[in-house]
């Protein structure tokens, strides 16, 4: 009896003794998964306190403009592509450098005004940058839209925007006209904001997505000397439509002056995207200036569709036909989706595929076994001698939502001969959607006699 009375005060006293415990605080805190926090957005965007990777995600989700130049510090995730071309590259980034809520830099640059990187190795995992862009959402991924470039790198180059000049050429009570700026550009366009005065000749195109128009100036009002290129209006505000800036006004504009060419190759003289308008003289007159008898380049060569579009023919009118080489890109055992770089022939002409700036580039595919060259890509052939003719044998049309697509490419497209290398073009002039894709299976290249 005493055993089992004694049993009984054990168990009561050990209850109490586990009780009291549970009131009694742990040592330390127990790690909980949602310890761990998400990296916080952090910064302004300014070049003096650029958006932490965090911060720039934020920004886009919160609607922040994606005409506005925007500086974004992080580290080197991978590097996707270097493009040689056009010196270039495609990497992400994180507030890290793991591949934890990375972020996208598109066909980015080592420096303002499209400055080149000296090759694929210039940037590593790792590596510390504060880019400035424009930060845009691209078929659902949140990116710097292509032209951004870095201003430091590794704590190196600085995170301030270049200086406006105050005094001299360029300044804001020196202004140059559109004369000069041109000529500053071609003795090495400055790197930083200067400030232009000319005439405005044309307005041509208003972006609702940007709220800002794309015009031209000269210093006589009457000719295409100079394009502003997508710019803001008086200190920075948003344009509502075309009709804000008139043909004959005089304007002042700071912005970053540089040389660009175009999709035809034509070397156009410009201020950058985001300019801003300082000052803003005259009514104008509203009308457009009759263009100069001089037109875009459109091609020295001929092209020809044939009846039911398997073929497309390249011409050099100045050349007559002689031996040729074909290459069968089919018997090439590509994979799907294969990037179309350069291509080496048996007689030593090369064939390079160029994204010229657009973000789908040439890619073979297995699904109608055929190269798609898409809007805007070029195809450059450097023959061992003069070409006289280019036959590009194509996938037969087909229908598409009861519509018939043809595969021989834009009625826009070029064709420039020069010497023993021809440059076609995809070009693509309408404002939404690709155009007509070229996709092929074979080419043959005619050299002349």
């Amino acid at each position: 009896m005493k055993k089992f009375i004694y049993s009984c005060l054990f168990l009561a006293m050990a209850a109490i003794t586990f009780s009291s415990c549970e009131d009694v605080p742990a040592p330390y805190n127990m790690p909980t998964e949602n310890e761990s926090q998400k990296v916080q957005p952090a910064g302004t965007g300014t070049a003096a306190d650029p958006f932490n990777v965090a911060g720039a995600v934020k920004y886009i989700e919160d609607g922040g403009s994606e005409s506005e130049l925007k500086y974004v510090k992080g580290k080197v995730v991978s590097i996707e592509k270097f493009d040689e071309s056009y010196g270039s590259m495609k990497y992400y980034i994180s507030d890290d450098g793991t591949p934890t809520n990375q972020f996208y830099v598109f066909n980015g640059y080592a420096g303002p005004n499209r400055t080149k990187f000296s090759g694929a190795d210039a940037l590593k995992a790792g590596d510390e940058v504060v880019i400035c862009g424009n930060l845009i959402v691209y078929s659902g991924t949140k990116e710097f839209q292509t032209g951004n470039y870095i201003v430091s790198l590794n704590g190196e180059g600085g995170t301030t925007t270049p200086d406006t000049p105050t005094t001299g050429k360029g300044s804001e009570n020196d202004p140059y006209t559109v004369a000069e700026a041109i000529a500053a550009i071609k003795a090495g366009a400055p790197t930083n904001e200067v400030y232009v005065t000319g005439i405005v000749s044309d307005v041509y195109f208003y972006s609702d997505q940007y709220k800002s128009l794309s015009y031209y100036i000269s210093d006589d009002g009457k000719s295409k000397d100079m394009q502003v290129y997508s710019g803001k209006g008086l200190n920075g505000a948003d344009f509502t439509s075309k009709g804000d800036l008139k043909v004959g006004q005089k304007v002042t504009i700071k912005g970053i002056i540089k040389s660009f060419t175009d999709k035809n190759g034509t070397e156009i003289m410009e201020v950058d995207k985001s300019s801003t308008i300082i000052k803003i003289e005259g009514e104008g007159t509203g009308g457009e200036v009759t263009p100069k008898p001089d037109t875009p380049d459109t091609g020295n060569g001929k092209i020809t569709f044939a009846d039911d579009h398997r073929t497309l023919t390249l011409e050099n009118s100045n050349a007559t036909a002689g031996e040729s080489v074909s290459f069968d890109f089919t018997a090439q055992n590509y994979e799907n989706q294969t990037d179309m770089t350069t291509i080496k022939l048996s007689d030593g002409t090369t064939i390079t595929f160029d994204a010229n700036g657009e973000k789908n580039g040439s890619k073979y595919y297995t699904s109608g076994t055929a190269v798609r060259v898409y809007k805007n890509n070029k195809i450059i052939v450097k023959g061992t001698k003069e070409i006289a003719k280019i036959i590009f044998h194509c996938n037969a049309p087909y229908t598409k939502n009861g519509e018939t697509v043809n595969c021989d490419g834009n009625e826009t497209a070029t064709i420039n001969f020069s010497g023993k290398t021809a440059t076609y073009t995809n070009v693509f002039t309408g404002t939404t959607g690709g155009g007509v894709q070229l996709r092929f299976s074979s080419i043959e290249i005619v050299y002349a006699k």
